[in-house]
């Protein structure tokens, strides 16, 4: 570290100074009290305290803050391999050597940062992932994600801090076209362990797990397709998500060369039961006789909108949802669904995060998830 002017002179004097200071109180302690230590059990304890030097002398000479260095001596992650080098080497100015591996410390906690409750998918997908954690030992910290509130780097500052183990995002800012990727290249330069869920491939080595939503919005397609549909609509989520993309994606490649989808038989909206109700309204009022959602929640949303237009789901339009959340069984009508396979992704991503944490890193790479087709009351043959 390089100081400059008058400051950085007094500033580098006064750690050379507290180093002095350190070292000589040592050694008058342990020459007053050394053999008397010998004899009583406690007596090394005090020497282990006394002989950790002041974290805020290291901060300045290492030229980091406190809780760095805090990190470093207590073996925590989360400090990069550079920053914790200039720790290493300031401690070393002050004597202390004893410095814990951080591969060899851990927690046994883990975080899970997700979506807003209020969409179950979220609840029903956290829930797979810590059933299986729990089964590897790992207790789980839930943090739910707002992006106004609590952003997803509040909760990653906040465990990071805590000295978590390793870190689960479920479509995080790496969902979202105006995503801040930044954030995962530093958790990468950290070296601290994380898996990155429905989402996109953003170029960090990391494990991937994504239920792909172009594959589930083909399916609902052709499953309409199959019952004599020709007026296929969708009612989407907003556009600065990759999920919608997908979705957008997958509507088209199944209708290519069969039926005909304009533009303005896709409409954007919340991820919400009233997105989703006025969507629908959107698409009604073009003679639309089937309809995509691009989740549960807006599905039951259009089938409220249908009715309220004085029409019956699916004998007039049929409504096909996607995640396949439990309530879908018991809605009315029982929705047919794109179902995410919530306890095979689950398995794999507690799996993926265990294997970051134990170094061994077996599952570096994309795991692309195909949502399974289930078929219920919400949908039928086309109107003749």
């Amino acid at each position: 570290m390089v100081l400059r002017g008058d400051l950085g002179q007094m500033t580098q004097k006064a750690c050379v100074k507290s180093r002095e200071n350190f070292q000589k109180a040592q050694e008058g302690f342990l020459e007053a009290f050394g053999t008397r230590c010998l004899q009583y059990p406690v007596a090394p304890a005090r020497i282990a305290l006394v002989s950790r030097p002041p974290l805020r002398d290291v901060a300045t000479l290492a030229g980091v803050s406190e809780p760095t260095v805090s990190r470093v001596m207590n073996g925590r992650e989360g400090v990069a391999a550079g920053t914790r080098a200039k720790v290493v080497e300031a401690l070393a100015e002050f004597g202390f050597h004893d410095i814990p591996d951080p591969s060899a410390i851990r927690t046994g906690v883990v975080g899970v940062i997700t979506g807003e409750l209020t969409n179950p998918v979220f609840g029903e997908l956290s829930e797979a992932v810590i059933t299986r954690l729990a089964r590897h030992g790992l207790v789980a910290t839930l943090g739910v994600a707002t992006r106004n509130l609590t952003p997803e780097s509040r909760y990653v500052d906040e465990f990071v801090s805590r000295g978590i183990d390793g870190l689960v995002m479920i479509a995080g800012g790496h969902a979202r076209m105006d995503g801040d990727m930044s954030l995962y290249d530093q958790l990468a330069e950290r070296d601290l362990p994380f898996v990155l869920v429905n989402g996109e491939d953003i170029g960090v080595d990391v494990p991937y797990v994504i239920a792909d939503e172009a594959i589930g919005a083909e399916r609902a397609v052709q499953h309409l397709l199959s019952l004599g549909h020709e007026r296929i609509g969708a009612v989407l989520g907003q556009r600065m998500y990759v999920g919608t993309t997908r979705h957008e994606l997958g509507v088209r490649r199944a209708a290519a060369g069969r039926v005909d989808v304009a533009d303005t038989d896709i409409v954007s909206a919340p991820f919400t039961y009233e997105g989703g109700r006025a969507g629908a309204r959107q698409l009604l009022t073009r003679g639309i006789t089937a309809i995509v959602c691009a989740n549960d929640l807006m599905a039951l949303g259009a089938v409220a909108a249908v009715r309220q237009s004085g029409l019956s789901v699916p004998n007039d339009v049929s409504i096909v949802g996607y995640d396949g959340t439990d309530f879908t069984a018991t809605s009315d009508p029982a929705l047919t669904t794109l179902r995410q396979p919530f306890d095979d992704m689950g398995e794999l991503i507690a799996d993926a995060l265990v294997s970051e944490i134990d170094r061994s890193r077996r599952f570096r790479d994309r795991y692309v998830f195909a949502p399974e087709l289930i078929v219920r009351s919400s949908t039928g043959s086309a109107p003749a």
